[in-house]
C-alpha cells in the first residue's frame, strides 16, 4: 500500500474522483469501465510509468489496465508480476492483480493477459463495458482480441473517452497549484537559456540548458517533447531540436513545457541575438495586445463566441497578415501521450458554451512572432501564469 505522502494528491480527491467517475459511467449507462489511457490512470489512481508497452515487440503486448465498477468495490489494477511493488507503493489502490504467468524472467503473452482480464470481468458478464478508443493503448491488434473476449462474455463494449475526458476538464485548486508550480519551472528554464547561450550554442545544447534550468526549479519532463529552434517561421516550433547553431536565424523558438505530478504548463518567447529591430518589436506587440481581449472578455459565464469575436476584431485590426491565437487545455498528461485534455479553442470556433471557472488552456496568440502562456479561467477572471515578459527576450 502506498505511503500518502507518496501520491500526488490526498486520499479524499482521489475519493472525489472516483464518485465523478461513477457518475459518468451511470450516465452513459457503463457498469464497468476497463481503463487504459495514461491519463486517466494516473488521474484516478496515481498510477505512472515509463513503459506502457504502446509500440514493442508482440510478444510483449499492453498488459496494464485499471478496472471500475459502476457501484461495487474498489477500482483494481492488472499489471505484469514484476510491477507489483511498483503498483501497491504508486497509486491510492489497495487491490493490485498481477498476471500469474508473469514475472522478472518471463513477459505474459496476449493470450494471458485477455485470459486473466476475462476471469476478473467475467462476474459481471453480459454488461456494458467502457473503453477509451481515443486511447493509444492498447494497439489496435491488442484492442481487437479483447474486444472478441467482452463479445465472448457477452458485454457491449461502449466507448467512454469523451465522458472520462470531460470529468478531468475542470480542475481543482489542488490541480492548479501543480500547474503553477510547472509554470515556474518553465519559465526559470527560458531564462536559463537567456543567461547561458550564445550564437555558437546547437539546439541540442540548448534543449539541455532549458531542462536542467527546468528541473532545478522544481519540474519535471513533459509529455511532448519541448523543441529549442533557430528559424525564420513559427513552423519551426514542430521541429525537433538538431545541430543548428542558435545563431543561424534570426530568432530563436523556445517552445517548452514543463510537468509537476504530470500536470503541465506551457511558454514559448521569441529570442533573438544582438539588437531587436523596430519591426520585431511591433509584431510581438501584437500578439501580446492579444491577452488584453482575453482579460477583458475571458470572464466565468460569458459566452466563448464573444471573446472568440473580439480576438477576431482585434487581429483583422492589427495589421498583420496571418495574425491570430489559438488554445488547447492544459493539466494532467502522461508519455506516450502528445496532448492534453479534450478542450480546445480558438478564432475558427462557433460555439454557444460559456467560459466555465477551473478551465486551464494555454494561450498562443501570433504574428510573424509568437506568445505562449498558460492561463487559468478564475472567478475573478483570467489568470496567465507566466512571469516571462511578453516580448522580445535578448540573450544575455
Amino acid at each position: 500500500m502506498s505511503n500518502d505522502a507518496d501520491l500526488p494528491f490526498t486520499r479524499a480527491e482521489y475519493a472525489d474522483r472516483l464518485r465523478r467517475m461513477r457518475r459518468a459511467m451511470a450516465d452513459a449507462d457503463v457498469m464497468v469501465a476497463i481503463l487504459t489511457a495514461p491519463d486517466t490512470m494516473a488521474w484516478l489512481t496515481g498510477y505512472r510509468v515509463r513503459w506502457y508497452r504502446q509500440h514493442t515487440s508482440t510478444s510483449m503486448p499492453p498488459a496494464q489496465c485499471i478496472v471500475v465498477h459502476v457501484e461495487d468495490g474498489a477500482p483494481f489494477i492488472i499489471d505484469a508480476g514484476y510491477h507489483d511493488e511498483l503498483a501497491r507503493t504508486s497509486t491510492m489502490l489497495d487491490d493490485v492483480r498481477t498476471l500469474p504467468s508473469s514475472s522478472e524472467t518471463h513477459e505474459a503473452s496476449l493470450d494471458d493477459y485477455v485470459a486473466f482480464l476475462a476471469e476478473q470481468i467475467r462476474p459481471w458478464a453480459g454488461s456494458r463495458v467502457g473503453m477509451e478508443r481515443w486511447s493509444c493503448i492498447p494497439s489496435p491488434a491488442v484492442a481487437d482480441v479483447v474486444d472478441a473476449m467482452l463479445g465472448e462474455l457477452g458485454c457491449r463494449v461502449v466507448d467512454v473517452t469523451l465522458p472520462f475526458r470531460d470529468i478531468r476538464r475542470l480542475k481543482s485548486p489542488a490541480e492548479i497549484g501543480k500547474i503553477e508550480q510547472a509554470q515556474a519551472a518553465a519559465d526559470a528554464g527560458v531564462r536559463a537559456i537567456l543567461a547561458e547561450a550564445t550564437p555558437e550554442t546547437t539546439e541540442l545544447e540548448a534543449w539541455g540548458i532549458y531542462s536542467l534550468g527546468m528541473v532545478r526549479a522544481g519540474g519535471e519532463p513533459a509529455a511532448l517533447h519541448e523543441t529549442i529552434a533557430a528559424g525564420s517561421s513559427v513552423s519551426t516550433l514542430h521541429r525537433l531540436s538538431g545541430r543548428s547553431l542558435l545563431g543561424s536565424g534570426p530568432v530563436v523558438h523556445p517552445d517548452v513545457a514543463s510537468s509537476v505530478d504530470g500536470y503541465h504548463a506551457r511558454a514559448t518567447r521569441p529570442l533573438m541575438f544582438g539588437q531587436v529591430s523596430e519591426e520585431s518589436r511591433r509584431q510581438v506587440a501584437i500578439a501580446a495586445g492579444a491577452y488584453d481581449v482575453v482579460r477583458q472578455h475571458g470572464l466565468v459565464g460569458a459566452p466563448w463566441q464573444r471573446l472568440i469575436d473580439a480576438l477576431r476584431s482585434y487581429f483583422a485590426e492589427s495589421g498583420a497578415p496571418g495574425a491570430g491565437s489559438a488554445a488547447y487545455e492544459l493539466g494532467l498528461s502522461v508519455a506516450p501521450a502528445d496532448f492534453v485534455g479534450e478542450f480546445t479553442w480558438g478564432l475558427d470556433d462557433e460555439r454557444d458554451d460559456v467560459i466555465e471557472a477551473g478551465l486551464v488552456t494555454n494561450f498562443e496568440s501570433w504574428t510573424s512572432l509568437i506568445l505562449v502562456d498558460t492561463v487559468v479561467f478564475e472567478e475573478t477572471g483570467p489568470r496567465f501564469l507566466s512571469a516571462l515578459p511578453r516580448d522580445v527576450l535578448e540573450f544575455a
